[in-house]
C-alpha cells in the first residue's frame, strides 16, 4: 500500500479518503477506476452504513459527498464515460491530484475557501455586467438582421418589378412579331399580284 508523509499537510479527510480507496479488502464497496485517475463507491447505501462510520464518525452520505466537492472533487456521470455505466447506486469521483501510485500529489488539494460577501458581490457584478454585454451583443444582432430584412424586402421589390418589366416587354415582343407577320403577308400579297399584272 502505498503511503505518503503524515507532516499534517493533507488533511484528515483525504488521508482517510486515500487509505479507504487504497485498501483492497473495501474493493468490493470502494476502489480505484481501472486507469486510477478515479475512484469509484459501488453501494451507497452499504459504503455509507459499513465504511463511514468507522472513518468519518458519521454515516450521511449528502455530508461525505459535500465534503468531496469541498476539495474539488467532480462527479463523473454517465455521460462523462461514454454513457458506459448504468448502475445508479454507483457513484465515480475524480480530482487531478488524487490518483492511484501518486500519494505526493495528496498536498497539493486545497479545500474551498468561502468567499466574503464583498467577493460574491463582486462575481455578482461581472455576472450581472457580462449578462449587459450579451443584451447588448444580441440587440445589435438583431438590429442587423433587421436591416438586412428591409435590404431584403426593397430588392424584393425591385426584382418583382424588373419581372413584371420584363414580362410586359416579352408582351410587347410578342404583339409585335404578330404584327410583322401580318405585314409581311400584306407586302407578300401586293408583290404576287403586281406580277400577275406585269406577266
Amino acid at each position: 500500500m502505498h503511503t505518503f508523509s503524515e507532516t499534517g499537510s493533507v488533511p484528515a479527510f483525504l488521508a482517510k479518503l486515500w487509505r479507504l480507496v487504497e485498501d483492497s479488502e473495501t474493493n468490493d464497496l470502494i476502489s480505484w477506476s481501472t486507469d486510477g485517475r478515479s475512484f469509484i463507491i459501488q453501494n451507497q447505501a452499504q459504503f455509507a452504513k459499513e465504511l463511514l462510520p468507522l472513518n468519518y464518525k458519521h454515516n450521511n452520505m449528502a455530508s461525505f459527498i459535500r465534503q468531496l466537492n469541498m476539495y474539488g472533487f467532480h462527479k463523473i456521470t454517465s455521460i462523462d464515460n461514454g454513457g458506459l455505466r448504468f448502475d445508479k447506486d454507483e457513484m465515480e469521483f475524480t480530482h487531478p491530484c488524487f490518483q492511484k501510485d501518486h500519494p505526493y500529489l495528496l498536498e497539493h488539494i486545497k479545500r474551498k475557501i468561502a468567499t466574503s460577501k464583498q467577493q460574491q458581490l463582486q462575481a455578482q457584478q461581472q455576472a450581472e455586467d457580462k449578462s449587459a454585454l450579451k443584451l447588448e451583443a444580441v440587440s445589435r444582432v438583431l438590429s442587423e438582421v433587421k436591416n438586412m430584412r428591409g435590404r431584403q424586402d426593397t430588392l424584393d421589390s425591385r426584382f418583382q418589378t424588373m419581372k413584371q418589366e420584363n414580362e410586359a416587354l416579352w408582351r410587347e415582343i410578342a404583339i409585335l412579331r404578330q404584327k410583322h407577320h401580318k405585314q409581311q403577308q400584306i407586302v407578300n400579297k401586293v408583290r404576287r399580284s403586281r406580277r400577275r399584272r406585269s406577266s
